[in-house]
C-alpha cells in the first residue's frame, strides 16, 4: 500500500513539474506575440495570472500534499 502512495506521490510531483515547465515556456511566447502584434495592450498578463493561479493550486493541492505524506511516512519509519 505504501509503495502505491510513493508512486502516486512521485507521479503528482512529476505532473506539477511538467505543468510548471509548460507555463514557463508558453507565457514568454504569449508575451512575445502580444508585444509584436498589439503592443498598445498587454493582454498576455491575463493568461499569466489565470494560469498562475491554476499552477499555484496544483502545487498546493497535489505536489505539496504528496511531499508531506512522504515526509510523514519517512518520519514514522525512523521513529
Amino acid at each position: 500500500m505504501k509503495q502505491n502512495e510513493q508512486i502516486r506521490s512521485r507521479d503528482e510531483e512529476r505532473g506539477f513539474r511538467i505543468h510548471r515547465l509548460v507555463y514557463l515556456c508558453i507565457i514568454p511566447l504569449l508575451a512575445i506575440i502580444n508585444i509584436t502584434v498589439v503592443p498598445e495592450f498587454l493582454w498576455f498578463i491575463f493568461p499569466m495570472i489565470g494560469w498562475g493561479i491554476g499552477l499555484t493550486m496544483h502545487y498546493l493541492f497535489a505536489a505539496r500534499e504528496s511531499k508531506q505524506s512522504v515526509e510523514t511516512e519517512y518520519e514514522e519509519r525512523i521513529l
